[in-house]
């Protein structure tokens, strides 16, 4: 009888894999609320890092509706921070995190080993997620942008307002129009979508950078939430353009109904004031400047004056 003769190399090795640290990234939609999800898994060890993000956020509107579109920017701005923090301080951003978004949050750290980085990410994210669908499953599934929801809340909320204000400032001074996005200045009140989750920013001028947004008594919570993700597009320009452009400024130009219109019931005005003290406060946070304004002239105007200066 023949006998059988096996060697070392007649088994799998792990001689090539990588051994790596890995944390799950978890978001809370609802302030103060033990309610969390995983949103992405990280993947580091002494040659790098690798960010592994859910790709289905859209299952999250089955559970808050309309207000989804906030949250999911959220989490894409706290991938942003991550992503700066670690190049900046490697393992320390996940050992001592210090998360840039309420409720964007690391979770316990743990060892493992895979075929790479972004094999370990990926395993650790299907086993942990609900929000993650693996690319081998349906390739169609990983074409969905986070971007194009964040874009449906910008292009389909029905705010005129970029639009009217790019009409009125280049009816006054044609040689702005440049600064105006694309869509804009192509009439497109759908508003392109975004590309690579770029943010979407109105106006970008050589003094200014400036998104325009509406907060409608009859919307009240709606738009409140899709004027803090204008504020969250700038942050983030804001944030990329540091050190490049000491001398622009990053406005968000709102236009409010005014405090003395006799159609706006009491309750109402109340609700407008708590939602403008909020959204003041997110804008002093991020070292932005909020603009309440009662028209649309007042804002074109304020556009001409600050390019003017």
């Amino acid at each position: 009888m023949m006998g059988i003769t096996l060697s070392s190399e007649d088994f799998p090795s792990l001689a090539d894999s990588v051994h790596a640290k890995w944390a799950p990234v978890m978001f809370s939609p609802i302030a103060g609320s033990c309610e969390q999800f995983v949103v992405g898994v990280v993947t580091a060890n002494d040659s790098g890092f690798y960010i592994q993000k859910a790709n289905r956020l859209e299952r999250l509107e089955c559970f808050y509706g309309e207000s989804a579109t906030a949250a999911i920017a959220a989490i894409e701005i706290g991938f942003e921070y991550l992503e700066q923090d670690l190049l900046q301080r490697s393992l320390g951003a996940l050992l001592e995190p210090e998360p840039a978004v309420t409720g964007f949050t690391i979770g316990n750290i743990k060892s493992s080993e895979g075929k790479s980085l972004e094999n370990i990410a990926a395993t650790w994210m299907t086993a942990n997620s609900s929000l993650y669908v693996p690319e081998h499953l349906d390739l169609k599934m990983q074409k969905f942008s986070v971007s194009s929801q964040m874009d449906r809340g910008v292009g389909g909320s029905g705010d005129r307002l970029p639009f009217l204000v790019y009409e009125y400032v280049q009816a006054k001074r044609d040689g702005l129009k440049p600064f105006f996005s694309r869509d804009l200045q192509a009439r497109q009140i759908a508003r392109a979508k975004r590309k690579n989750q770029q943010p979407v920013i109105d106006y970008s001028g050589s003094r200014l950078v400036a998104n325009f947004a509406t907060l409608k008594v009859s919307a009240i919570s709606r738009s409140f939430e899709l004027v803090k993700l204008r504020l969250w597009d700038l942050d983030t320009v804001k944030v990329r353009e540091h050190n490049e452009f000491h001398h622009r400024e990053y406005e968000l130009l709102l236009q409010r109904p005014s405090s003395n219109d006799p159609q706006i019931t009491d309750k109402q005005q109340n609700s407008l004031e708590s939602a403008l003290k909020e959204l003041e406060s997110q804008a002093d946070d991020k070292s932005l400047r909020l603009h309440p304004m009662d028209t649309l002239e007042q804002i074109g105007e304020h556009v001409l004056k600050k390019e003017a200066a």
